[in-house]
């Protein structure tokens, strides 16, 4: 480092360009000195005691080098000869860590300027503390990897494409979807994936996107895999824009098979876990368990007969092993007991739709269990239970259970009495027609009975039981 020189009695001064010019720089919040050709601080305004701590009887005549860490001292020093000697020309900036007084550092940027004075090339430089920024910009540089990290790891085939819909980067996954590499994938047209009979429909679709200026939920087609197989994927796509022109596009491919591989495996699992609690409840009372399974299954048969859609036909077999899970608070006791039932019994039996109700009504589930359970005892013309709710406040999928309910419970035998036979089933719901069942419940389920339909399904489902 070079040795300090004492202050001058009478120091150098800045070319003087009129009052206003001198109040600009005594008040400004940057750092505003001066230097002589020798490196030395010549000047020194508010703003440079702020930001350095140190006063102007301070810092005149001292090296514009005891601003510097240590670390930069060394490259520093000769990049500001240098440029004192006016080998760099008239202006420059560097960026460097400064020193404080208290010996606490931070980042600085210098814009430097030179003229002559008297032959002597003499510095001017405003300091800036670039601490604000250079955070902001450390943190931009950890979000954007951040971002390429979950772009690259994404489990789903991410992409990102020019205005050509020419695809310009993605990752990994893309690549296993497509089995093209990304540089193949650059270097191809994006229709050369697409199968002839989905291009024009692509087309159409990202043409509402561009007219609608709004990403659509997602379009379904088919691409070609690299070896030639078609698969189905679901499409999703959203712009990128700068300043209001379209610059590219980005979003992400999903093969919908896995998605419904995977859907499907979360319904069996599900399931599973519900004949588990049905195998439970077997314990307590093997008729309720096997009536459930059978209320589930006819349940089932009647949606798919009636024609209803299969998420519809899945809540009811669903719905149909659980809707008596009420039973489980119901002494064995009564629930096996032979013969005739006092009327306090039939009381504790018929609280099992309430029961049922507490178990399940906190079930995060995307259909109202609970309900189901609660009300499958209810009948169009209020005369069911435990609240008479009227027809036109049960659902459909309510009416079906509580008719496969009946008609299962009647065929089968119970501890306090024997199975009923057809011809009572059948008068059972003609005569309820209307009036206690829905209509066109009853009318799928007569020749269902009629036809042995019902029992055949049972019986199949036994029998492959068995062979398991």
């Amino acid at each position: 480092m070079k040795e300090i020189e004492p202050p001058h009695k009478e120091l150098e001064a800045l070319p003087r360009s009129g009052e206003i010019y001198r109040a600009l720089v005594a008040s400004s919040w940057d750092a505003i000195l001066g230097m002589n050709s020798k490196g030395n601080i010549i000047f020194w305004n508010k703003g440079a005691e702020q930001i350095f701590g140190y006063s102007t009887e301070e810092i005149l005549g001292q090296p514009a080098t005891k601003l510097m860490s240590e670390k930069h001292i060394e490259g520093h020093t000769k990049e500001l000869t240098d440029f004192l000697g006016g080998n760099y020309g008239g202006t420059g900036i560097i960026e460097f860590e400064a020193l404080r007084k208290d010996g606490s550092t931070f980042p600085v940027e210098l814009s430097l300027s030179t003229w002559q004075q008297n032959g002597k090339f003499v510095g001017l430089a405003i300091g800036k503390d670039i601490t604000e920024r250079k955070q902001m910009e450390q943190a931009l540089r950890e979000s954007a990897e951040r971002y390429c990290n979950l772009f690259a790891n994404s489990l789903e085939a991410v992409f990102s494409a020019d205005i050509e819909n020419n695809i310009v980067v993605g990752n990994k996954a893309l690549e296993k979807l497509c089995g093209y590499c990304l540089e193949e994938l650059t270097e191809m047209k994006p229709t050369n994936i697409l199968s002839p009979e989905n291009r024009e429909y692509v087309s159409q679709q990202v043409e509402k996107i561009l007219s609608a200026d709004e990403p659509i939920s997602s379009i379904v087609h088919e691409i070609f895999r690299k070896d030639g197989k078609r698969i189905l994927i679901e499409h999703y796509l959203n712009l990128i824009k700068r300043k209001d022109k379209i610059a590219g596009s980005q979003g992400f491919y999903r093969e919908i098979i896995e998605r419904n591989k995977t859907e499907d495996q979360l319904k069996s699992f599900l399931i599973n876990l519900v004949k588990i609690v049905s195998h439970v409840i077997e314990f307590c009372d093997p008729y309720t368990a096997k009536h459930q399974q059978r209320v589930a299954e006819l349940a089932h048969l009647v949606g798919e007969n009636m024609g209803l859609a299969d998420d519809v036909v899945e809540r009811l077999y669903f719905n149909g092993l659980l809707h008596d899970i009420g039973k489980i608070s119901i002494p064995r006791s009564i629930l096996t007991k032979p013969g005739e039932l006092a009327e306090e019994e039939w009381a504790l039996i018929r609280a099992h739709t309430k029961q049922g109700y507490s178990i399940l009504k906190d079930a995060n589930l995307p259909w109202p269990v609970a309900d189901v359970a609660l009300q499958h005892h209810e009948r169009l013309d209020g005369s069911g239970y435990p609240n008479g709710i009227t027809g036109d406040r049960l659902s459909l999928e309510v009416s079906i259970l509580a008719v496969c309910d009946v008609v299962e419970a009647m065929s089968s035998h119970r501890p306090y009495r024997p199975a009923r036979t057809t011809t009572d089933i059948l008068k059972e719901l003609k005569d309820g027609r209307g009036t206690k069942y829905d209509t066109s419940v009853v009318d799928v389920m007569l020749p269902m009975i009629e036809s042995e339909e019902f029992r055949s399904t049972w019986n199949c489902r036994n029998s492959r039981s068995m062979a398991t």
